[in-house]
C-alpha cells in the first residue's frame, strides 16, 4: 500500500505554513526525522475538507464536555522506542489478546494465551498509570508493536493484551476471520495513531488528525474506530471515532489571545486543519501527547498546555 515511510526524513510530510514554534527546536534533538506514520489515505492524514457538515446536534453534545481541556504526558499515554535489526528480541507473554495484522493490513488474526518475541531496547519502561502501554516501532520494515500493562517477567516480559501492526498502513486495522476487532486502545486503532510527537512541537507543525479521549464517549463506535470501551449514555455521548474540529476560522491572534502559544498554538493549528477523533476513555477530556520518558519534554508540555482552548470552539462533523 502507498504510504509514507516512518521517521525517515520530513519529506513525507509536505510544509503547508509557516512554523509556530521555531523557539522548540531543541525538542528535535533526539529525532531529526519527522514523517508522519501511517499511509496518506489514511483517515488520520487527511485534512477535513472545506465545507465539512456539521452533526445536526454539535452544540448539544460539546455542552456535555464541560472540563477543560488538558494533555498530560506523564501518565496513561504513550512511550515510544525505535528499533534498528540489531536491536534484541524479547520474550512477551500474552495473558489476553494478541492482534496480528497482515496481508498489507487486510487480515487479522487472533491469538490468546500466546507468547511473542518483539525487538526491546535496553532500559525500555512502560508509561506511568495501571496501563502501563508501549509502542515499538522497527524503521527499516514500518513494524509497529504495541502492548498493554506491560511488566518485567523473569527474564522476559508480560502484557496483559498486544498487537503487531504497520505504519505504511491506513491505521484502520480488519476484523478477525470471527468477527473480532483489533484488541488495543478504546476504539481498535494503533497507539500511534494521533499521537503529538516532540519533533512535531520542534518544527511547530502538526500534518494529522489528534487522539482524543474523555470521560463518557458512547459505547457505539464509527469510522475509523473498529470499537469502543464508551460506556456513556443519552444523545450528547459521542461514538468513539467521532472527528471533533476546531473552528477554522478563527485567526491566529485570536488563539494567541487565548493564551494559547508555543506548543498550544501548534496543536490548535492542527485542529483546525485535522481536527481530533474521539479515541478512547479518560477521567478527563485530553488530546494524547508522547510520554515524557520517551518524549523528553522538560516541562516544555504539560498537564495544561493545551488549557487554553476551549472546548465550546470546536465543532463535532457528522
Amino acid at each position: 500500500m502507498a504510504g509514507a515511510a516512518l521517521l525517515t526524513g520530513c519529506a513525507g510530510a509536505r510544509h503547508t505554513g509557516r512554523s509556530e514554534s521555531a523557539a522548540a527546536a531543541p525538542l528535535a534533538a533526539a529525532d531529526r526525522s519527522c514523517s508522519r506514520p501511517y499511509s496518506s489515505a489514511s483517515p488520520w492524514n487527511r485534512p477535513i475538507r472545506a465545507g465539512a457538515p456539521s452533526d445536526p446536534a454539535s452544540a448539544a453534545r460539546l455542552d456535555a464536555l464541560d472540563s477543560r481541556l488538558t494533555s498530560d504526558p506523564t501518565q496513561y499515554t504513550y512511550p515510544v522506542y525505535r528499533v534498528t535489526p540489531a536491536t534484541p528480541r524479547q520474550r512477551v507473554s500474552i495473558r489476553g489478546v494478541f492482534s496480528d495484522v497482515f496481508a498489507g493490513g487486510r487480515r487479522m488474526r487472533i491469538r490468546q494465551g500466546v507468547t511473542i518475541s518483539i525487538p526491546i531496547p535496553a532500559g525500555a519502561a512502560a508509561a506511568a498509570g495501571s496501563d502501563a502501554q508501549i509502542v515499538i516501532v522497527k524503521r527499516s520494515t514500518g513494524d509497529e508493536w504495541g502492548a498493554w500493562q506491560l511488566r518485567r517477567a523473569g527474564g522476559g516480559y508480560s502484557a496483559e493484551n498486544g498487537y503487531h501492526y504497520n505504519t505504511r498502513w491506513s491505521a484502520v486495522p480488519p476484523r478477525s476471520q470471527n468477527g473480532s476487532p483489533f484488541g488495543s486502545r478504546g476504539a481498535g486503532v494503533p497507539y500511534l495513531a494521533g499521537l503529538v510527537r516532540p519533533c512535531e512541537i520542534a518544527r511547530g507543525r502538526i500534518d494529522h488528525a489528534l487522539a482524543f479521549a474523555y470521560d463518557s464517549p458512547s459505547a457505539r463506535h464509527v469510522y475509523p474506530a473498529t470499537k469502543s470501551d464508551g460506556q456513556g449514555r443519552g444523545p450528547s455521548a459521542l461514538p468513539e471515532g467521532t472527528r471533533l474540529q476546531l473552528d477554522p476560522s478563527m485567526s491566529r491572534a485570536r488563539i494567541r489571545a487565548w493564551g494559547c502559544r508555543g506548543p498550544c498554538l501548534t496543536t490548535a493549528r492542527a485542529l483546525q486543519r485535522y481536527g481530533m477523533y474521539v479515541i478512547d476513555n479518560s477521567g478527563r477530556p485530553k488530546v494524547i501527547f508522547e510520554y515524557e520518558g520517551t518524549a523528553h519534554w522538560n516541562g516544555r508540555v504539560t498537564a495544561r498546555t493545551v488549557s487554553p482552548i476551549p472546548l465550546s470552539a470546536f465543532r463535532v462533523l457528522r
